[in-house]
């Protein structure tokens, strides 16, 4: 359940707005395409490393690093769509790689472009696909600390994302369903309270999109979170 002002939960928010859900099923363009990309596009991480990378074990050896931690994931089994962090298979490989892929990264930009105007977003800090199998390990984005608009679409359901709730210390698995979904929440960094912490994962059995949009604080300070996330929620 919403509630204005909270700010250090994740919170499932219901994506009502038909506008807004309209531009998000046009990503769905990746998933539809999924065999042309996997021919353009190197895949990230091996499926094997899931087990370990997504294990209660890692996770605690995550949070027992403290600051030693980077922030990042230091794995996962997917693929980056983001162009700046968009990973090629060589070129020689595929003879008309290089004209596949200007329309690979075409399509970030059209769609980046439309979701960050009805947002009111300034940054997309990931865009990434998960094959069945797919995962991205437990971390806290503390190195990058924002207010984060998580958007994720899933073939089946058959997936989740989990984080450790600052404030009990508990596991928390908010399991995905067919289609969209929104999460929000705050991530902290480390010069701030542990408590605003946000080790986070997730992992699918299915094909899974991923897009998150991030609030700075002169955003946050502003309220635009509480509007935008009001204004994915009504129904119009």
């Amino acid at each position: 359940m919403f509630t204005k002002g909270h700010t250090y939960s994740m919170i499932d928010v219901p994506i009502n707005n038909k506008e807004i859900l309209a531009t998000l099923k046009k990503f769905e363009w990746y998933y539809e395409n999924r065999e042309h990309i996997s021919k353009y596009l190197q895949k990230n991480g091996r499926k094997e490393d899931r087990e370990h990378f997504m294990s209660d074990e890692y996770r605690d050896e995550v949070i027992a690093q403290d600051t030693g931690h980077e922030g990042f994931p230091d794995a996962s089994y997917s693929y980056s769509l983001k162009n700046d962090r968009l990973y090629e298979i060589e070129e020689s490989r595929q003879p008309d790689h290089g004209k596949e892929m200007v329309k690979i990264l075409a399509k970030y930009g059209e769609l980046n472009t439309e979701l960050c105007t009805l947002l009111s977003t300034r940054n997309n800090a990931l865009q990434i696909m998960y094959p069945p199998e797919g995962f991205i390990s437990w971390h806290n984005n503390a190195n990058a600390s924002a207010y984060n608009l998580i958007f994720s679409w899933s073939e089946t359901g058959d997936g989740d994302f989990r984080y450790v709730d600052g404030h009990t210390g508990k596991m928390v698995v908010m399991k995905d369903r067919k289609g969209w979904q929104c999460k929000a929440g705050y991530f902290g960094a480390y010069a701030e309270p542990w408590y605003n912490r946000v080790y986070h994962a997730a992992e699918t059995n299915c094909w899974r999109l991923t897009v998150s949009y991030v609030f700075d604080r002169t955003d946050m300070s502003n309220g635009l979170q509480d509007e935008i996330i009001e204004e994915i929620m009504s129904d119009y």
